[in-house]
């Protein structure tokens, strides 16, 4: 059955429906006429049945009422007086019925005391029997007795009857032999057809009257499916009369009915069928021009509209395909042409980009990515092969999918001819990814440029700051040096003159003077060289207190050469800053250089440090000029200034903006025309980065 349903799948509409078509229109007529066949043979054996049972009850009543009319003239002669007498009564029942061949009087032994003959002496013999013994024996009981099937001196079946009756109080009986050559050929004469045949059987199963004299006196033959027949059994003689008929002539009138039945019904399901498998080619006829011009599209073959005069559902079923596939040309124009832009966007963006499924796997990259990847690294996870780690990498989207939020991440590689690759790297979820095609993409830059021209921009606003400080530089270094020269002179003269009041306690103040002021343009120089120095970026934890000192005293000179006022407002207790403590310096060092040069001369500079929501907020206050609105959307791009030519390179802002993002910090400006500007910083604090780093490690043991 399912091979079956296979092989239909797998034929064409047309088939099918022709299939359908003949099958339909043979089904139903073959059905009517099995259903027909069949009630008109049911129909036809029960009257044939019919028939046959009411021919054998008018032959059995027609045989019992001749044996019950012997047996009432014999109960008429035993009531006549004359038996005593004469024999004439019974040469009277001799001539009143042909069948009977002779008559006898038994006494009550049984012996004949009188005969009358058609064809034997009528003198009995001494002692003569005539009665069976099972006769006798039921004459005792019964009213009357019939004997067995006998046949008499000339070959002729006879039967003998007798019944009881009283003489004198004595009980007598009187028998008649019947003749049964008379009830055979009546039983011969009734036939049907030449086929059908009627026969009756006696208590011993033997045939004693058939319609074929030859099969007389046989056993009854057993029981034939292909004859159809009835039975009506003769109860007082314990016989058995049949009628049969063979069914193929009992049928024949039906079958020859099915034979130009079936004439009529071929003919009849070839017309429809003809009919069904026109209808089925005028149906499927478009169908199969649809299928044919959709496979032509499928190939991107061009096609040809379909041109239908009907205006039923295939009709409008053909327009919709014409409308449909100029559609569909169309778009795919559209999509060959967004297919071509998008390759060369692709290859021609200069970032990597790969995609990536939930298992890690990358399944596709650009030849840009490839081309910066290593062969033997591109069958690998896309942590190992971009991250080059062993384990996922922490806050990926692909481990952690309800972070909300994409992973940016900054890498570095080694590569032996180039040096050094810096790469930014993000992950995009992807929301309606094919599975197991990639539901996320990895995007790779190349930003080593962009970090080296990062670099020489911060470098170069810091050579622009140490211009501005050079300056206070060389007097700050200078105060020291000129102590530690007249603490230097005076103790050399001393010497030279051998004063005697020149102890050890004294000397021992003298050179603490000089260390004391040595230290001093130590520290000054030590902080000028690290402010100046080209470094890359290092994770350390910073004390925002001293960095802040430290940077203050790059500038301390200038503050007291601008008469400007510096209030210092910090908290006692900070929490430290990841980071690089240089680049925060170079950030403090760049807003109190603007804000001094905001004010000119006699100002007030307010540097508050305090800590808040796990942050250190570092705010940056003057009572400069402020800075027009129409600026403020410009200050963090590169080389804008609001300052005039000579007085800044435009870089400090925009550097500071960097170095903050880097500390996972922000900063914001507040300032009005004519009344000062508030620069805040918010770096995340210790403590809270130590809370960040734990669930990070939670989320990557995950």
């Amino acid at each position: 059955m399912k091979s079956l349903l296979e092989f239909m799948h797998s034929q064409t509409i047309r088939n099918k429906v022709l299939v359908f078509g003949v099958v339909m229109s043979t089904i139903p007529l073959l059905l009517i006429s099995i259903y027909y066949y069949s009630y008109v043979k049911s129909d036809l054996e029960s009257r044939i049945l019919e028939k046959q049972n009411l021919m054998l009850e008018n032959l059995s009543r027609e045989i019992e009422f001749d044996f019950n009319q012997t047996f009432q003239r014999i109960h008429v002669l035993a009531s006549m007086n004359q038996l005593k007498k004469e024999k004439s009564a019974l040469y009277e029942l001799l001539q009143q019925s042909d069948s009977v061949e002779e008559v006898i009087v038994a006494d009550d032994k049984g012996y004949v005391e009188k005969r009358v003959s058609r064809y034997e002496l009528n003198i009995p013999g001494e002692k003569e029997k005539w009665f069976s013994d099972d006769m006798w024996f039921s004459l005792q009981t019964d009213d009357k007795v019939y004997g067995q099937v006998e046949f008499n001196q000339y070959g002729q079946p006879v039967m003998k009857l007798a019944i009881p009756f009283y003489e004198n109080d004595t009980k007598k009986a009187i028998g008649v032999v019947v003749q049964l050559q008379k009830m055979i050929g009546k039983i011969s004469s009734m036939r049907q057809d030449n086929s059908s045949y009627i026969y009756l059987v006696d208590e011993k199963g033997r045939i004693i009257a058939h319609q074929d004299y030859s099969k007389l006196w046989h056993k009854q033959p057993s029981g034939d499916d292909d004859e159809i027949g009835v039975t009506s059994k003769l109860d007082d003689l314990n016989w058995v009369l049949v009628m049969e008929q063979p069914k193929s002539t009992a049928f024949a009138p039906i079958y020859r009915m099915l034979q130009n039945g079936i004439g009529a019904v071929a003919l009849l399901i070839l017309t429809v069928s003809l009919i069904s498998v026109w209808a089925g080619l005028y149906f499927t006829r478009p169908i199969e021009l649809i299928d044919r011009e959709m496979n032509r599209l499928k190939q991107g073959r061009n096609i040809r509209p379909l041109k239908m005069k009907r205006s039923d559902e295939l009709g409008k079923l053909a327009d919709s395909f014409n409308d449909m596939s100029k559609e569909l040309l169309e778009k795919s124009r559209q999509l060959e042409q967004e297919k071509e832009r998008l390759d060369v966007v692709v290859n021609g963006i200069g970032a990597g980009l790969a995609l990536v499924t939930k298992e890690y796997r990358i399944t596709w990259m650009n030849p840009i990515l490839k081309s910066w990847l290593k062969d033997e690294l591109l069958t690998l996870p896309c942590y190992a092969v971009i991250g080059g780690e062993s384990t996922p990498c922490v806050n990926c989207p692909i481990t952690c999918p309800d972070l909300g939020k994409m992973a940016d991440e900054v890498m570095k590689f080694k590569d032996g001819a180039n040096g050094e690759l810096i790469f930014r790297h993000r992950v995009f979820p992807l929301n309606h990814a094919i599975e197991e095609e990639g539901e996320f993409l990895v995007v790779l830059e190349d930003i080593t440029e962009q970090k080296q021209m990062e670099e020489s921009m911060i470098q170069t606003d810091k050579l622009s700051a140490l211009g501005i400080m050079a300056s206070s530089f060389a007097h700050e270094v200078n105060n020291p040096l000129a102590t530690i020269n007249v603490y230097a002179e005076d103790l050399i003269d001393r010497l030279q003159a051998d004063d005697e009041d020149l102890d050890e306690d004294e000397m021992e103040h003298y050179l603490r003077k000089i260390k004391e002021n040595t230290e001093r343009c130590k520290r000054i120089t030590g902080n000028l060289l690290n402010f100046s120095r080209k470094n890359d970026w290092t994770e350390d934890q910073i004390n925002v207190k001293e960095m802040i000192e430290n940077s203050v005293s790059l500038v301390e000179h200038q503050l007291k050469k601008q008469r400007i006022q510096l209030e210092l407002m910090m908290e006692e207790e900070l929490p430290a800053v990841t980071g690089d403590g240089l680049k925060l310096m170079q950030v403090l060092v760049n807003l109190i250089n603007n804000a001094v040069d905001a004010m000119e001369s006699e100002g007030r500079l307010l540097l508050s440090v305090f800590h808040k929501d796990h942050a250190i907020s570092i705010k940056v206050t003057d009572s400069g000029h402020g800075i027009p609105p129409e600026a403020m959307d410009k200050l963090f791009d590169p080389f804008f200034t609001t300052k005039p030519i000579g007085k800044g390179t435009g870089l400090g802002l925009s550097v500071c903006y960097g170095i903050i993002q880097q500390f996972g910090g922000n900063i914001q400006i507040d300032s009005k025309p004519g009344e000062g500007t508030t620069v805040e910083i918010q770096l995340p604090a210790k403590e809270f980065m130590e809370v960040g780093d734990d669930v990070s490690n939670q989320i990557a043991s995950r």
